[in-house]
């Protein structure tokens, strides 16, 4: 729990000493870079005023967008387990590089269990590939790296599942107050 709470305390201090603004983009581009421009995003020093939102697969954390685009279930580097993955594009609205992977201090998936409402551990590797690479590693990379003002990545969100029932992915505002959420059924 106080492992949670700094983390959380870290999360907020980043975005609220970041400088953001501008408009989510749904950017798209032929280039084989895993940074895409977001030519519709024109980066403010006040992205960090903005109401924050979940709608329509879409949180907008102010100085960050994450819009989901896929999610699947795939078996997980170690044995036995699976790992529920979201595909994001993140989008950075403010005027300073981001660390995309403190969206794990406002989003967090939640699975029943036989007694209680279980939160999900993030971040657990996938299976490796025939050639022993990850599959998912570029996108892994990508939500790990500080992301560049105005620009838009592709990445994944990982959480690790406990059995084989729906899960909660629930999505906070800077007071960590509950704004969305999203199930997804595991087969």
């Amino acid at each position: 729990m106080k492992k949670t709470i700094t983390v959380a305390v870290a999360l907020l201090t980043a975005l609220s000493l970041s400088a953001c603004g501008g408009k989510n983009a749904n950017s798209k581009s032929g280039s084989s870079s895993s940074t895409e421009n977001a030519s519709s995003v024109k980066p403010s020093d006040q992205a960090s005023n903005r109401t924050w939102t979940y709608k329509n697969n879409v949180f907008d954390a102010g100085v960050e967008t994450y819009k989901f685009t896929k999610a699947e279930v795939r078996d997980s580097a170690e044995d036995g387990k699976k790992v529920l993955v979201l595909y994001c594009d993140i989008t950075n609205n403010s005027k300073k590089e981001q660390d995309p992977s403190n969206v794990y201090m406002v989003v967090h998936a939640y699975q029943k269990n036989d007694t209680s409402d279980v939160q999900l551990d993030p971040g657990e590797q996938t299976k490796l590939d025939a050639n022993g690479n990850d599959p998912l590693q570029e996108q892994e990379d990508n939500l790990h790296n500080n992301l560049l003002p105005g620009k838009t990545t592709k990445a994944v969100m990982m959480f690790t599942l406990n059995n084989d029932k729906p899960v909660q992915v629930r999505f906070q505002n800077s007071n960590f107050d509950t704004i969305g959420t999203k199930t997804y059924k595991v087969k």
